[in-house]
């Protein structure tokens, strides 16, 4: 479990940091060159799955919100084309 201490450093360094520092640890349970001390494979790998959670909402969000802005515009492109179309119909 990890502290409030060294989640905080977690958070700071980033997840791709964190991944860094893993891999360099090896396949020991205990991964040091934290300043928080060593910490547990198992608690670093919970932490990172957490982000991994994190950014795939991340994700889904800013396509949604993607997606709208696309819809928008084509909506906008078909309101100027029917205006265009309206105008120059009065316009007879």
């Amino acid at each position: 479990m990890l502290t409030d201490e060294q989640r905080a450093e977690l958070e700071a360094l980033g997840a791709e940091n964190v991944r860094i520092k893993v891999i360099q640890g090896g396949i020991s349970a205990a991964i040091s060159g934290f300043n928080s001390g060593t910490l547990m494979r198992g608690d670093v790998d919970d932490w990172l799955t957490q982000q991994n959670a994190k950014e795939a909402a991340d994700q889904k969000s800013t396509l949604r919100w993607a997606m709208i802005a696309g819809w928008a515009a084509v909506a906008s492109v078909i309101v100027g084309i029917i205006g265009v179309a309206a105008t120059i119909w009065l316009a007879k």
